[in-house]
């Protein structure tokens, strides 16, 4: 164990040695809120404002404000453990000497990266839920109640959990750091449509809802919409009837819907929990024949 942690604790001093790599982390982020503020929020809020007759805007403001932070940390999550995952590149290619030093097997070697991975993911993850909640409380004076925040900290630990062993098992495939690094550029573009982040989900073609709906991320950030915006969603639509009221939840990523039926906070964490152990059985299979080094 000793061996292990000593082992988490230097890819964390790498991670942190590139301090480009982290401005540039934290610069992304702050680039695609101001792209949204300035292109899509108003847009958003005043098309829900104009569908529901009466509404408050403040109200709708607040929404969409703990709406797009659900899925902001979702893609947040997604981005730093595979931002951090590239230091797995970097050593079994140059540095895998380092590694082998270490009396640990390959699994303790995998479960290294992917707690570093885990390690830097929580802490953008859950300072981005803090950031996020103290700017909407200062602008619109709502204050998430505290219960969701700690129970969306629980998404989040499992989320990255799930993220960082799927960022390994793709990594093991990759040879170099550029091909990876052009991996992740794709898959960042597209992860943002894919969780319903820029637009609702209700938005897309019914057959490209009912196979997002099947991406764990669509599923993280679904649960921590739920948490954040729930709220926010029942003062706005507690006139609806209830069965309005699952359409529009649906519509809007707040519920995950498959074969008619909603899926419940029990079915997510199942499906997230399912997925990253099938995925983590791959991974053990894809390591156990490759070599440590290149």
């Amino acid at each position: 164990m000793r061996e292990l942690l000593i082992l988490v604790k230097r890819h964390m001093y790498v991670y942190f040695a590139d301090k480009g790599n982290i401005v540039f982390t934290c610069l992304s982020s702050i680039i695609v809120v101001m792209l949204y503020a300035f292109f899509i929020f108003d847009t958003q809020v005043d098309s829900l404002v104009a569908a529901m007759a009466g509404t408050d805007r403040t109200e709708a403001v607040t929404f969409v404000c703990t709406w797009f932070l659900a899925g902001q940390i979702t893609l947040i999550i997604f981005g730093a453990t595979f931002n951090a995952m590239a230091i797995f590149i970097d050593d079994m290619k140059y540095n895998g000497s380092d590694v082998q030093i270490f009396p640990l097997s390959k699994v303790k070697i995998i479960v290294s990266y992917c707690i570093q991975a885990v390690l830097i993911a929580l802490l953008f993850g859950i300072g981005s839920l803090i950031i996020g909640t103290l700017l909407i409380w200062w602008q619109q004076g709502y204050l998430i109640p505290a219960s969701s925040l700690f129970a969306a900290v629980g998404v989040i630990i499992l989320g990255t959990i799930f993220s960082a062993i799927l960022a390994m098992f793709i990594v093991t495939f990759m040879k170099t750091a550029k091909a990876f690094s052009s991996v992740q550029i794709v898959l960042n573009t597209l992860m943002g449509f894919l969780i319903g982040m820029y637009i609702p989900i209700g938005t897309l073609p019914d057959f490209m809802q009912k196979i997002i709906f099947w991406n764990p991320y669509m599923s993280m950030s679904v649960w921590l919409r739920e948490l954040l915006a729930g709220e926010q969603f029942q003062q706005l639509f507690d006139k609806a009837p209830s069965a309005q009221q699952d359409q529009l939840a649906v519509f809007y990523g707040l519920r995950a819907e498959s074969f008619d039926a909603l899926w419940s906070t029990s079915d997510l964490a199942l499906f997230i929990a399912s997925i990253t152990v099938i995925i983590f059985a791959f991974l053990l299979v894809s390591f156990a024949k490759k070599r440590y080094t290149r």
